[in-house]
């Protein structure tokens, strides 16, 4: 052990002979618990916030998705196929088209999107899970829809027994002759009613794939995008992108780019704003660093007398302030790893009488507890020990 070392934690261990002394080491120690603590439970909370926001989009938002290049459809080849089975052994991939139509129930009206789907879209996007009324359609049906729960309360359409009128212009060039021409129509039974836990603000209606292709006039196999579900994201992303060069493939976070940045963006935030707090904290131990110094000027006078440098007296009070802020994180961290698995656990708080409020642990938020301490701890510590000085110790 080296002498600047010794030193430190021997005026760490004994008590002072100044009771004031002793009651602001401990005040110094307690600071740093809290605000350790008060930081790892606010990046959990965070964490927890964005997992329970991700599951939640999870949902209804698939981990690839492929895209023409140009154009608003195109038509999968057998050539196309068979790179999307052979990315990955454990892949399930659904086809869909999606137009933004006209809706009407009497006397209501309102703009959305109509997503036609296959039978394997509920096996890749678990909408049917958020169902709020009604069941998903069966793949034998041709004439049914789902809706979600903004629309259906828009236009106040009843399960089973309204049909939704559903209108989309046809395509062509120069004036409408006559506006009853102007539009493909189609009146499909609603079978059920999905809430809307989506973070865009778009309406969907779900129907059956060959009815939105006969609605939007389309080929039979013809659509908008393939949405994959896969266990190798990244793998299965760089092959397709590889075997795939006329495609655009997304990932999951690029659909979702704006909601991913607003989740990092508060957690960026909230950690900034209980850094100013620790800072705060870790100013008091340069303040006991300082009082210290001066309990102790007799025995800085001592120690070089008997040939210790300045420079080796400042490294005492520097590592003296270094252990102290680092007794006070390992304790906090401690607490507050106990404090987030006795919420994960027991769920000692509650949004709602079902949802728990939201925590999650992560080694990463440990380590960035652990960086912002140790480094501005040893900065508070550095700048008192400082102090110090031949002019000051001849006073």
């Amino acid at each position: 052990m080296n002498f600047p070392l010794y030193i430190a934690q021997r005026y760490l261990k004994s008590k002072s002979g100044n009771n004031i002394i002793n009651i602001v080491t401990l005040l110094a120690c307690l600071g740093v618990i809290a605000g350790t603590t008060a930081l790892f439970i606010v990046l959990s909370v965070f964490s927890g916030i964005k997992d329970f926001s991700l599951s939640i989009l999870d949902v209804n938002t698939p981990d690839i998705r492929i895209l023409p290049l140009q154009g608003k459809t195109f038509v999968p080849s057998d050539d196309i196929k068979d790179v999307i089975f052979k990315s990955s052994k454990t892949i399930t991939y659904t086809q869909i088209l999606e137009e933004r139509a006209f809706f009407k129930n009497e006397d209501k009206e309102a703009i959305a999107y109509i997503k036609g789907v296959d039978s394997l879209f509920t096996k890749v996007i678990s909408i049917d899970s958020l169902l709020m009324v009604g069941e998903w359609f069966s793949p034998l049906s041709t004439n049914s829809c789902i809706t979600d729960y903004k629309l259906a309360k828009e236009l106040e359409l009843n399960v089973y027994t309204d049909q939704l009128k559903t209108f989309v212009p046809k395509p062509g060039k120069g004036y409408i002759s006559n506006p009853r021409n102007a539009f493909r129509n189609i009146q499909p039974q609603i079978v059920g009613v999905v809430s809307n836990q989506n973070q865009d603000s778009n309406q969907y209606v779900y129907v059956p794939l060959v009815l939105s292709q006969k609605l939007l006039g389309k080929k039979n196999n013809e659509v908008s995008y393939i949405d994959i579900k896969t266990a190798d994201i990244n793998t299965t992303f760089n092959y397709l992108k590889t075997n795939l060069p006329n495609h655009k493939i997304v990932l999951r976070e690029e659909l979702n780019s704006s909601f991913y940045k607003i989740l990092n963006s508060e957690k960026l935030i909230a950690y900034l704003v209980s850094l100013l707090v620790v800072v705060m904290v870790l100013s008091n131990t340069s303040g006991t660093i300082i009082m210290v110094i001066v309990d102790k000027k007799k025995d800085i006078n001592t120690l070089l007398n008997m040939g210790a440098s300045i420079k080796a007296v400042r490294q005492i009070f520097s590592i003296y302030g270094f252990l102290l802020n680092i007794i006070g994180m390992i304790i906090g961290l401690a607490l507050g790893v106990c404090i987030i698995y006795l919420q994960i656990s027991f769920e000692l708080i509650m949004i709602t009488p079902t949802i728990a409020y939201p925590v999650s642990f992560e080694w990463q938020n440990i380590w960035i507890v652990c960086f912002t301490i140790v480094v501005f701890g040893a900065l508070a510590s550095l700048l008192a020990s400082g102090r110090i000085s031949k002019k000051y110790l001849t006073k």
